[in-house]
């Protein structure tokens, strides 16, 4: 691809710099390959689960696309955990911080060595948001290429399940062995998770925004289309390079509305709600949880998926992915925005439509006997009637807080109940376990928040709650950790202020009475004791609790948790470290 070097950064680069080139002919660069665009192909290849266990073939694939195109590719790796593997343990409080360490070590990679642009490969919780983070940040020309997902489990017993399966196994009713079993088959493919979790939800967001090749979102990982996408997504960096296409020409604020707008159509996790405010202020946009709030009341839901939905998301690609979801609400979207194929939103789908893209697609739903219009309904007869998300605030909560509205049965939507307080995960969880926990009680797990304690998910303790059938349309939880992206059921998270910060739910007592008003997007202390009272004096009884507390040791005195107490933003500005 004919590329005027005087536009290359890494040509500008090795004027000034005597050494490098050395350095890497001793990796058997060639001075031919000196010359060429300098492409980062940076990935979260590891063993830390099967999200991203299957990436060497996707390096390569994307190596090859660079190689075609005219480029030299320089393979980086940097792994992230697993949400999953770190769950219900001290691991969980790694996960947040670990977002914007990835983020910060491929900035290294991309801005401390010369390199003209880049791909990002990565599917998983923290890893895409980092790498979104990371080409915000890095201005450089980028695609990023969404790492796909499982396959769908026998009987579609997915990971997440085993969590009440195997407390049930504790209590005696379940047999060991249908567990052992469903813990064989709930992930039989590398990919990421099959329901709509934070995994997914990223993978969707990234092509949402612009920065994914259209379809590319989800894709079964053990099909070759995978690799075909990935050879793809590196032929066309070069082409990003040469027109010099940045992702900030990308990001405007009418990318991150496209991005909500699907995010409320898959019903999408909320942790997003973390992570693309971030993004947007790398970029230089101003997007807040307010936005999610005023657009998903008017998106509805369309994707029948898992976790609230019967099916998996790799029969979501199979019904067209994003772009099927786009085109169903394509008057609502900003046509005219820019996207990583050179071409706007409007001009990908007018040539998607024209094609046969969806009919290379459908017949795996001819397989298993689905109609597309069950796993992607139509605006009409729609999946949930607005989007999954709610900002709720209040005295609880000024600076706010999120539910997933859509996951919340409908007699929940509206609840006030007297507080059971724990100041950490565990003691609420030996309470759930020991059913302590009654119809009616709101579960308060506090000194959870960003710079308490990393922000870890509540998911074994909501998990207890959703799967428990007489607690489950009683019962509410409020945290000001958060929460999976598979989590359903009446859960309130990201209260802000944090309790560590003074933020009223370090205040709430025993047996205070809490209201959760979805309609009107409410969460307030109305009663102290059991008893309702007017607001002036539950605000004059919390600001003589104000002036009696005092916050509490921090748990973590080093380490990178240690660094994170110290700096992290609140979870209204993504929990940030920067």
């Amino acid at each position: 691809m004919p590329i005027d070097p005087k536009k290359l950064r890494s040509q500008r680069l090795r004027a000034v710099n005597h050494q490098g080139d050395a350095l890497r002919m001793g990796m058997n660069w060639t001075e031919e390959d000196l010359g060429k665009p300098q492409v980062l192909v940076d990935s979260a290849y590891g063993m830390g689960h099967p999200g991203t266990f299957h990436f060497r073939s996707l390096v390569e694939e994307v190596s090859n696309g660079v190689f075609e195109a005219g480029g030299k590719p320089g393979v980086f790796t940097v792994s992230d955990i697993c949400d999953g593997v770190a769950q219900a343990h001290a691991g969980m409080s790694y996960s947040l911080v670990s977002r914007d360490i990835m983020a910060a070590m491929i900035e290294i990679h991309a801005l401390g060595h010369p390199h003209d642009g880049m791909v990002l490969v990565s599917g998983n919780d923290k890893s895409v948001p980092a790498h979104l983070l990371a080409i915000a940040r890095c201005n450089l020309p980028a695609i990023h290429l969404p790492g796909g997902t499982q396959l769908n489990a026998p009987d579609y017993v997915t990971s997440n399940h085993l969590w009440p399966m195997g407390m049930a196994v504790e209590r005696g009713e379940l047999p060991r062995e249908d567990f052992e079993q469903a813990e064989h088959g709930a992930c039989p493919t590398c990919g990421a998770c099959q329901f709509m979790g934070s995994a997914s939800t990223g993978q969707v967001i990234s092509e949402a925004l612009g920065l994914a090749l259209p379809g590319s979102a989800l894709v079964p990982a053990p099909l070759t289309q995978l690799l075909r996408y990935a050879r793809a997504t590196g032929k066309q960096l070069l082409r990003l390079i040469e027109e010099e296409i940045t992702p900030r020409r990308i990001l405007t604020r009418e990318a991150f509305e496209n991005a909500i707008i699907i995010h409320a159509a898959v019903g999408g996790s909320t942790n997003m709600l973390l992570h693309l405010p971030l993004i947007a202020r790398e970029a230089g946009v101003d997007i807040s949880i307010d936005d999610f709030d005023h657009i998903h009341r008017q998106v509805p839901v369309l994707a029948n998926v898992k976790t609230t939905g019967r099916y998996p998301v790799e029969y979501f690609w199979y019904a067209g992915g994003v772009p099927a979801v786009m085109l169903e609400l394509r008057d609502m979207l900003h046509l005219d925005c820019l996207t990583v194929t050179g071409k706007t939103v409007g001009e990908n789908l007018e040539e998607i439509e024209h094609s046969r893209f969806f009919a290379e697609r459908i017949g795996y739903l001819h397989n298993v006997k689905v109609s597309r219009r069950e796993v992607l309904r139509p605006r009409s007869d729609p999946f949930g009637p607005d989007g999954g998300i709610a900002v709720l605030r209040g005295n609880l909560a000024p600076g706010g807080a999120v539910i997933k509205a859509f996951a919340v049965p409908k007699e929940m939507h509206i609840h006030t109940g007297p507080a059971r307080v724990f100041d950490f995960e565990g003691e609420a969880l030996a309470a759930l376990r020991e059913r302590k926990i009654i119809p009616g009680d709101v579960v308060v797990i506090r000194y959870e928040g960003p710079r308490a304690n990393g922000m870890p998910e509540m998911y074994f303790a909501s998990t207890l709650i959703a799967d428990d059938p007489v607690l489950n349309t009683t019962t509410a939880l409020i945290t000001d950790g958060r929460f999976s992206g598979a989590m359903k059921g009446p859960c309130v998270g990201h209260i802000t202020p944090e309790a560590l910060d003074g933020g009223p739910i370090a205040l709430i007592g025993e047996g205070d009475l809490i209201e959760i008003h979805i309609p009107e997007r409410r969460l307030a202390i109305v009663g102290v004791q059991g008893q309702p009272l007017p607001q002036e004096q539950i605000a004059s009884i919390l600001s003589e609790r104000r002036a009696h507390w005092t916050p509490p040791a921090s748990r973590h005195s080093s380490g990178i948790l240690s660094l994170y107490a110290r700096v992290a933003r609140g979870a209204s500005e993504g929990a940030s470290m920067t």
